[in-house]
């Protein structure tokens, strides 16, 4: 049997895992680059909320919504293709 060093996270991460999960991405290898990509772009996005002010205009909050939007478009762009 092979053995694979892993850091401390990795491992935490292997644990958790199922092994339902485990063949689920050995099938669709690109699950895991992709979920990079949506949780970054669902920090960047809780980040935007966060930072909208409490009584922005209407302007500001469209604005700020319509670059949410965009974030998480483009996030999910490079995780379909």
């Amino acid at each position: 049997m092979k053995t694979v060093k892993v850091t401390g996270a990795q491992f935490k991460v292997l644990q958790i895992l199922t092994r339902k999960d485990v063949s689920a991405i050995q099938r669709n290898p690109k699950l895991v680059a992709g979920s990079k990509h949506l949780l970054l772009a669902c920090k960047k996005t809780i980040r935007k909320i966060e930072d909208i002010p409490q009584y922005a205009s209407r302007k500001k909050r469209d604005t700020a919504y319509r670059r949410i939007v965009a974030l998480c478009r483009k996030a999910i762009d490079q995780v379909e293709t």
